[in-house]
């Protein structure tokens, strides 16, 4: 049985221009503090209902934050880890039992903090837009998008998320930022704040894909509820390539076979979606799985990544 060769490509390359450290006013904002995301909403009313949920003793310090285009519910701030985490114990025997610590800074802290007496996110948008958010400069681009990079370089997902969204919130718009933060969802399976992205997208195929990817790389249990509106209507077959891989990996063939089927019958010109498709024929003994093969070998040449394993395979299978 040989094993399925998707080779999706997914890069954090970020490109910044050299910068002068310095800015000493600004020394304070960016301090980084650690703090606990209880849940993330669309919709501010919803985020408010829920936040009276949060047990009174732990009220206090637990307020909303505008993060991009979502409302954040994040208790407390701290500068030591280990503080951090022993509050995060507060919240064990709770509703919020699956919180989660990220880093963040003071001053993104201060600048997304929703005031009380809000009720409509777009107001604190607005007002957001009137502050320095907006305005963000190009050596602090720079060093977020660089703190961006190290994060993920270090495997810290959640601190380059922090700063992607910092990045989204000051109104940085760039598709590469936010192919890489649905990626980034994707794996933690964030599905509103990604769909947020996508949605104000007019196209968003390649955010879809992006955390579909990330997603199914991490298994994520609602991958398939989240995205089933998105998966039939993908002209690309992409998603659909995707769900197989899923379903797959969950031991469900004949539904991995559908999705193979369907990803190969809408663009069958794709050399993955042929491949995928042939594969688990292959599987199941179904001698179409040769003449895919072939079709394959005679469209590509031995540079391509799927040609030993398709030639191998129908060398074996025999001509």
């Amino acid at each position: 049985m040989i094993k399925l060769l998707i080779l999706c490509c997914f890069s954090l390359a970020i490109f910044a221009s050299d910068v002068v450290i310095g800015a000493t006013e600004q020394q304070k904002d960016n301090t980084s503090v650690y703090t606990i995301q209880l849940f993330s909403s669309s919709n501010l009313k919803s985020a408010q209902k829920t936040l009276k949920k949060v047990p009174q003793a732990l009220q206090n310090k637990t307020r909303l934050y505008n993060v991009g285009k979502y409302v954040a519910c994040r208790y407390s701030q701290r500068l030591s880890y280990d503080e951090i985490k022993a509050d995060l114990e507060k919240f064990s025997a709770t509703d919020f039992n699956k919180s989660i610590i990220i880093k963040s800074t003071i001053g993104h802290m201060k600048v997304a903090l929703i005031p009380d007496d809000k009720n409509n996110i777009n107001n604190t948008s607005q007002n957001n837009t009137k502050n320095k958010t907006n305005k963000i400069s190009k050596f602090d681009k720079s060093n977020l998008l660089l703190k961006a990079k190290s994060a993920y370089n270090k495997g810290s997902e959640s601190e380059t998320m922090i700063y992607y969204e910092m990045l989204l919130a000051s109104g940085v718009t760039n598709q590469k930022i936010k192919n890489n933060l649905c990626y980034l969802y994707g794996k933690h399976g964030a599905w509103l704040e990604a769909k947020a992205i996508i949605e104000s997208e007019r196209y968003y195929g390649k955010l879809l894909y992006a955390y579909a990817y990330g997603a199914v790389e991490s298994n994520q249990e609602s991958y398939y509820f989240d995205l089933s509106p998105y998966i039939m209507i993908d002209k690309s077959g992409s998603l659909m390539l995707l769900s197989g891989y899923y379903f797959e990996k969950k031991e469900d063939m004949p539904r991995a076979l559908s999705f193979y089927k369907m990803a190969y019958e809408k663009n069958p010109t794709d050399m993955y979606n042929i491949f995928s498709y042939a594969r688990v024929l292959d599987i199941q003994q179904d001698n179409e799985a040769l003449s895919l093969y072939k079709n394959i070998l005679s469209k590509v040449d031995n540079s391509h990544p799927l040609y030993a394993t398709t030639h191998k395979r129908v060398m074996e299978l025999g001509n």
